[in-house]
């Protein structure tokens, strides 16, 4: 017996020494149940998680996409201080089985997470915070947390930031009550403390080319024909090579020339496509949009489209010329 006493006493010795402050915050109180001076141990030490997004980082404006991410518990004993000396073999007994269970304070329990972004931020959450479950000290959780976000189109090349925003309870104490060294039986009470933790996370948009109309000229009369000139400008950080300019009019207009080649236009610069356009004789006058997609080359090589733009076209009102002689 009195070598069991003092091999814990050296063993309490030798831990204490690595021992230091370690602050956590905590909303809970001590419950009634938790008697502190039958408590053989205070152990120091958290739960300590951080978080990685699985696979690529990067988006498109405009796009949407669903965000995996990992969560590790990194959380590590940081020591044990004797707070009481055990006497008898049902407190020694107690005492072992004490420190056995207080290594459970690095664990985290009933885990929260949600997403927050900086004020003016072009990502939109659409995500609601949600339930991670439990994550032992050097694991990770079972199954990633999943956040669905969408990149506003208008957004700048760059980096932003994602905030992951966690709570989660953890083990903070632990008392054996009626031990019974004979019988290996015990009564357990655990005091429990809660954890916030924030960790930053970078969401990239790609430099791109992007495009918008900045003018239109031509305009129809109903049954008439005429050039459309449709000047069209990259506002993206890549230039557009080999771009396309590919119209499809629905009634009442038509074409017979549906593709316009533009070459390469650099960022901040214009060009312009020019198709031919046809209006049927039941049109009504008004503007009409033509949908317009642009086919080019990326500066890696790589084939792509761009979002479907709206290109107005103007059908005007007959003249008297045209009502009485037709469209000439």
């Amino acid at each position: 017996m009195k070598k069991v006493i003092i091999f814990f006493s050296l063993l309490i010795v030798m831990i204490s020494c690595a021992a230091g402050a370690y602050n956590t915050p905590s909303t809970y109180s001590v419950p009634q149940s938790f008697d502190l001076g039958k408590n053989y141990y205070n152990v120091y030490g958290s739960p300590d998680l951080s978080a990685t997004i699985i696979g690529s980082n990067e988006l498109d404006r405009g796009q949407k996409a669903t965000l995996n991410i990992d969560l590790v518990n990194k959380g590590k004993l940081l020591g044990f201080k004797n707070d009481r000396t055990p006497y008898g073999t049902d407190e020694i007994y107690a005492a072992q089985t004490e420190m056995k269970l207080e290594s459970s304070i690095v664990d985290a329990t009933g885990i929260a997470a949600s997403l927050s972004t900086d004020p003016g931020s072009p990502i939109e959450i659409k995500s609601i915070s949600q339930q991670i479950g439990s994550i032992k000290s050097g694991q990770n959780s079972l199954t990633p947390a999943k956040f669905d976000i969408e990149m506003n189109k208008k957004a700048k090349a760059g980096e932003y930031n994602l905030h992951l925003n966690l709570s989660y309870d953890y083990q903070k104490n632990v008392q054996i009550m009626n031990p019974n060294a004979v019988a290996q039986t015990y009564d357990v009470n655990r005091w429990y403390g809660m954890m916030t933790q924030n960790q930053t996370l970078k969401i990239k948009v790609k430099n791109q080319a992007d495009f918008e109309i900045v003018n239109t000229t031509g305009s129809l009369s109903p049954g008439g024909e005429d050039v459309i000139e449709i000047v069209i400008k990259n506002t993206g950080e890549d230039e557009a090579r080999n771009v396309k300019a590919m119209i499809n009019p629905s009634d009442p207009l038509s074409t017979t020339d549906s593709i316009s080649f533009l070459s390469t236009i650099a960022p901040g610069s214009t060009a312009v496509a020019k198709v031919k356009v046809k209006a049927d004789s039941e049109a009504v006058p008004k503007v009409y949009g033509i949908d317009t997609i642009l086919k080019y080359e990326n500066p890696e090589g790589d084939i792509k489209y761009s979002d479907t733009l709206q290109v107005p076209v103007e059908v005007k009102e007959s003249g008297l010329f045209q009502k009485l002689f037709g469209w000439i």
